[in-house]
């Protein structure tokens, strides 16, 4: 074995110890390791109609999840044998190349897609979930494609150059780069998540800011969004790192349908990802999966000429979807871990989980199936199911 492959192997063998010991240590959360959940019964709980419901709403999400990957699958191991013809017949520089390749087939793959969006805002509508008409879901794609356009042309042309520079480890100034894009969203997106928003009522905003001090986050930005003309179903989000928290709630937990309690676990939970920096942790695992699923494209795209052949590039796009399907459960299980420690934070903070019982019970109505099967909560559960999750809070509860 030659000095340089040894070399090779200690550098490896040093960079996976450090991931793993990096992975260990954003794995752990604040939930009691010893915690126990009861087990209890998802038809008594939501109602037997209910759950058959949300049940049947779910499956034809599966299936068409299902046929769209198979369609999109289909289209880039396609596009990867027409790849290097259509590279050489732009007639480009490498990077330039590149980039019209990488635009091609992304807008190829946006079209194979339009029959399964149509068909998920018809079944939608069909249950009362979304209330768009149907000239702005029409509409929607299209805003979607130019937005996907601007974010493959932005990152290609910086993998590219890199790729033309540094030939088989562009993947590592690839991730640095990566890295700052993400930190540099985080801080800028929040502002613009801000417009079109109002101020909470006094009487939340004075609930907000008991919680707030509650799990010592500081003064965050928390606002209203009108989204009743959209969709009835409730929900809520946070955004931002530093100076651009912000807290969104959807206007929609506030009709009246949710009682006090339970709009005030939600803010609380939300509250809890940004007091147990959530969002910097998600930075963290992005550039720690980030880098191997970059390295696999380096070494997949390094057979034909790596990723300073252009034609490449729609190799490099089936690597990376491939790739993320196989990661998906276990990033869904990175998710649902923080999502259950900001229920355990919002537990500890509001010492109601009544509410968050009555709150999970409510999302339900909006069909979202109370415990999935094991193979669908893996790839599509990024949340902990909502059985599970009042079992957390009945397990809060009788630890009281």
């Amino acid at each position: 074995m030659t000095a340089t492959r040894m070399g090779r192997i200690a550098t490896l063998a040093a960079g996976a110890v450090v991931w793993f010991f990096a992975a260990a240590l954003l794995w752990r959360t604040t939930v009691p390791a010893d915690l126990k959940l009861p087990s209890l019964n998802e038809r008594a709980t939501f109602g037997a109609k209910l759950v058959r419901d949300a049940e049947r709403y779910e499956r034809f999400y599966y299936l068409l999840w299902f046929l769209s990957t198979l369609v999109a699958l289909a289209a880039l191991v396609w596009l990867v044998r027409r790849g290097p013809r259509l590279a050489s017949s732009l007639g480009l520089g490498r990077v330039n190349a590149g980039i019209i390749t990488g635009v091609v087939v992304t807008t190829i793959l946006w079209a194979v897609s339009l029959p399964f969006i149509y068909l998920s805002a018809w079944w939608d509508r069909r249950h009362g979930i979304s209330v768009e008409p149907w000239g702005l879901i029409a509409f929607a794609p299209w805003l979607e494609l130019l937005g996907t356009t601007l974010q493959i042309f932005l990152v290609l042309a910086v993998l590219l150059l890199l790729a033309k520079r540094f030939a088989r480890y562009w993947w590592v100034g690839g991730a640095a780069v990566i890295l700052g894009l993400a930190i540099l969203l985080q801080l800028g997106l929040p502002y613009l998540a801000r417009v079109d928003t109002k101020s909470p009522s006094p009487q939340l905003a004075a609930t907000i800011d008991e919680l707030e001090r509650r799990e010592g986050t500081g003064d965050l930005v928390v606002r209203v969004q009108d989204v009743d003309d959209q969709t009835t179903a409730a929900n809520a989000y946070t955004v931002g790192i530093g100076p651009s928290r912000t807290v969104i709630l959807w206007n929609t937990l506030l009709d009246g349908r949710f009682t006090r309690g339970e709009v005030r676990f939600v803010a609380a939970h939300e509250l809890g990802h940004q007091a147990r920096n959530h969002l910097w942790k998600g930075i963290a695992w992005g550039t720690l999966i980030g880098l191997p699923l970059l390295a696999a494209v380096a070494f997949l795209t390094g057979r034909r000429g790596g990723l300073r052949n252009p034609g490449t590039v729609p190799l490099a796009l089936l690597t990376l979807t491939v790739v993320q399907l196989v990661l998906t459960p276990f990033e869904n299980a990175v998710s649902r871990r923080y999502e259950a420690e900001a229920d355990w934070t919002a537990l500890k903070a509001t010492r109601d989980p009544e509410a968050a019982k009555g709150l999970f019970v409510g999302f339900v109505e909006d069909l979202s199936d109370p415990q999935p099967p094991g193979w669908a909560q893996a790839v599509f559960g990024s949340h902990p199911s909502p059985l599970q999750r009042v079992e957390m809070a009945e397990a809060f509860r009788r630890m009281r």
